[in-house]
């Protein structure tokens, strides 16, 4: 799936599923919280302890974030793939082809 058809199953999720769109100040503070989970699942991986039996579903995380994002955007009205092309920096260090 790519981004565009991320955000139209997002849309298409939120208008099934809820009358009210998420507000974005909320859904900005969500995506922080889905951010914190993500990094806690890295912290738990590489962490500097050995855990045992320790369960993480780092790609689930990644999700939410992409989930979140995603909701974001649908809500600034930002297509996700055309700020991908404005990444001055990426498109610089790894060309047009990205």
């Amino acid at each position: 799936m790519n981004l565009k058809a991320l955000q139209k199953w997002v849309c298409e999720d939120w208008n099934k599923r809820s009358k009210k769109k998420p507000d974005p100040h909320l859904q900005l503070i969500y995506l922080f919280e889905e951010l914190g989970e993500m990094a806690e699942a890295i912290r738990k991986i590489g962490g500097n302890k050995a855990r045992k039996n320790v369960e993480v579903d780092l790609e689930g995380e990644m999700g939410d974030v992409l989930i979140a994002l995603a909701t974001l955007a649908n809500n600034c009205n930002v297509d996700l793939s055309a700020a991908v092309k404005k990444c001055k920096k990426i498109i610089l260090r790894h060309g047009q082809g990205f």
